[in-house]
């Protein structure tokens, strides 16, 4: 039940989970699924994408187990603690630990390991801890072979919602030159494994020097393929290696050009934002708006019973300045707490208002309204013919003369990346 509610949210969050790679896992465990971690809880949640039919094992810090229903929730997972340095007052013994990791993979578990130690605000892969290497030699030990299988988790951007995540899995770390230099040196083993797992979950993890260039990266990619805005996350993913080199090459080499970049980017994204689309699409003209008029009734009416508590939740959650890693967090926990209270205030004052069969109908039908709006915005966004936001509607923002300076600003920020110190973009 746990499983397919957590399933579920993460369905709810984001637009398009894509997992690529499946061919690289194993029918069954036992198995080490090995992780970079940017995103705190959320992480955790995408690994439920693998499973049935893996019985995962996830590894979390001892702390989480103290919080009330978190730790509750852990513990029904059969999840397993471990006692971080940063956390203890003085020497930690792990044996227990790794004697409950090399038991859960006898049972043919699949353990979920984040081997950078925590999730960081960091915009690369951190240096892995040695415990992913410890515990497979320990279960060589057993007779066991367990496959260590990296998969580079990338956001497009992972505190909005209804962005897009795409989990890349990578073949399985090939320890068998680490194999024999264990009976000899394990201390040389352990930590050429890790190394061996690092270089190739780098491989599978877009990165950047720092999230403002990540950013930057995205942001042109979408602006530059604005016309091919259909295309899902993976098939977008693919191409920033190709933007990464020039914003790389313009750091060094012209950090005025760079400045003048970011602006102009900036300036995109507030424009496109004021016309209700996201960074990188032309708001629609308003024929398509009026030709829409008849699903965007029911859509609408979804808007207005929805727009409370997601003002709420957005206030709840910027009012703190959050670490990035938290904040997709945060923002799921109050939702789960908000939307249901708004929900019920509504359908009481409809009751009072109309009488309580209305409440009732409103109780049968705001979740599936609720999922009818997010669908039929996103299905008219794909079409090239989505709405402006209710905001830039009901207050007049939209105009012909904001999509004639989007246009061209894109133009600007299209000629200033074709002069990058680069090859041609395909």
């Amino acid at each position: 039940m746990l499983l397919g509610f957590f399933r579920l949210i993460g369905k709810i969050f984001f637009r398009e989970i894509v997992i690529e790679g499946r061919e690289n896992l194993p029918a069954s465990g036992p198995l080490i699924l090995a992780s970079n971690h940017p995103n705190d809880l959320l992480d955790p949640l995408l690994t439920l994408f693998f499973s049935p039919p893996f019985r995962l094992r996830h590894i979390a810090k001892s702390t989480l187990f103290q919080v009330p229903l978190v730790g509750f929730i852990l513990r029904r997972m059969r999840a397993i603690a471990v006692l971080r340095h940063r956390e203890a007052r003085g020497p930690v013994d792990y044996s227990s630990f790794f004697e409950e990791c090399v038991g859960a993979l006898a049972e043919g578990g699949v353990l979920v390991i984040f081997p950078e130690g925590g999730s960081s605000e960091q915009s690369f892969l951190g240096p892995l801890k040695t415990g992913i290497a410890r515990i497979y030699f320990l279960a060589r030990e057993r007779g066991m072979n367990v496959p260590i299988v990296p998969v580079g988790i990338n956001y497009e951007e992972g505190s909005i919602f209804r962005s897009s995540v795409l989990l890349l899995v990578a073949p399985p770390v090939d320890a068998s030159r680490f194999q024999n230099l264990h009976a000899s040196n394990p201390a040389a083993a352990i930590q050429g494994l890790t190394e061996e797992t690092h270089r190739i979950l780098s491989d599978h993890v877009f990165q950047a020097e720092t999230y403002q260039d990540r950013e930057l990266i995205i942001l042109l990619e979408r602006v530059y393929f604005e016309s091919n805005q259909g295309h899902n996350w993976a098939e977008r993913y693919r191409r920033l290696g190709e933007f990464k080199s020039r914003v790389t090459e313009l750091r060094r080499c012209c950090p005025g050009e760079m400045k003048r970049l970011r602006m102009l980017v900036a300036r995109y994204r507030r424009l496109s934002r004021l016309a209700g689309a996201r960074t990188g699409e032309i708001p629609a003209t308003p024929t398509a708006a009026i030709q829409g008029a008849a699903g965007s009734l029911f859509a609408y009416t979804g808007w207005v019973f929805n727009w409370i508590p997601y003002r709420v939740v957005k206030w709840l959650v910027e009012r703190r300045r959050l670490p990035r890693t938290d904040i997709a967090t945060m923002t799921i926990a109050w939702s789960l707490l908000m939307f249901p209270l708004a929900y019920l205030a509504e359908g009481t004052i409809l009751g009072e208002s109309f009488g309580w069969p209305a409440a009732f109908f409103f109780c049968a039908v705001i979740l599936p309204l609720t999922w009818f709006t997010l669908r039929y915005f996103e299905w008219r966004q794909t079409l090239g013919i989505r709405p402006p936001s209710p905001a830039a509607l009901f207050r007049g923002r939209w105009s012909h003369r904001t999509s004639r300076r989007l246009q061209r600003l894109r133009q600007r920020i299209m000629r200033e990346v074709e002069g990058f110190p680069a090859a041609p973009i395909k």
